[in-house]
């Protein structure tokens, strides 16, 4: 079971001195994996509150890979048709590389309209360009020489140093096409606490084969345990929940 440990790096009162923290105390309890959330610019919805304040997902863990050893790095998720895919691949090859092959790169195509309205990206069609971002990541980090899509093309092109081992990619997103997108394009389907523990279980069922590394919150991770997922990715309110959770889980 993969233990997962998501980091203060948004929210009132974030700081390099709580993340650094949060992460040490994961390695010292044996947790698997510590991860970033990502958004970018947010307005003054209420929904946005808790993402007024973000440290950026792809620095903080180069951050981190530079003081940690064991303790595997990924991002919860990253917006990708936000990103130019070219610069994203290079991002992510790069804290693969310099965390000696500890990272992962789990995705989604996001839920806030506004945010692409202040970064001038179109909300309509992100499924289908995020599709082919990751069809392009994944050309780039094999070394693929030519790659031909609808909304980027490269010939004769080379993007070193090239990540051994690639990345994974895992696909948040509760949608069918969500699913469908980490049966067809990932390596695992990660749902958020949109999903609730009977869409996971449901989903698990009809698709026994998908690896399921869910992140959720405290009180739904015996349902998840007990659904058949892989693994969950917490967040923790305090050093004490995070110390009994390790108690009773690892």
């Amino acid at each position: 079971m993969h233990l997962g440990v998501i980091l203060p790096n948004y929210g009132e009162g974030s700081s390099p001195d709580g993340i650094r923290r949060s992460v040490s105390l994961a390695e010292e309890l044996g947790f698997d994996s510590v991860w970033t959330t990502e958004h970018i610019v947010v307005g003054p919805d209420e929904r946005a509150d808790p993402y007024r304040r973000v440290y950026d997902s792809l620095v903080t863990l180069g951050w981190i890979a530079g003081w940690t050893e064991r303790i595997a790095l990924g991002t919860s998720i990253v917006i990708v048709p936000l990103h130019n895919p070219f610069h994203l691949a290079k991002q992510a090859a790069t804290v693969q590389e310099l965390s000696g092959g500890r990272f992962t790169l789990a995705v989604g195509m996001g839920w806030y309209e506004r945010e692409y309205a202040f970064m001038g990206v179109p909300f309509e069609g992100r499924g289908r360009r995020g599709d082919e971002a990751i069809r392009l990541m994944r050309a780039l980090w094999s070394g693929e020489r030519a790659f031909h899509g609808d909304h980027w093309s490269y010939d004769e092109a080379t993007a070193e140093p090239l990540p051994s081992p690639p990345p994974e990619i895992w696909v948040g997103g509760s949608s069918e096409r969500a699913i469908r997108r980490a049966r067809e394009l990932g390596d695992a389907w990660h749902p958020s606490r949109g999903s609730s523990v009977e869409h996971v279980r449901s989903v698990k069922e009809r698709y026994p084969e998908l690896r399921v590394v869910a992140r959720q919150s405290l009180e739904n991770v015996d349902g998840l345990i007990e659904a058949g997922v892989e693994g969950v990715i917490v967040t923790f309110p305090d050093e004490t929940s995070m110390r009994d959770f390790a108690r009773r889980y690892r």
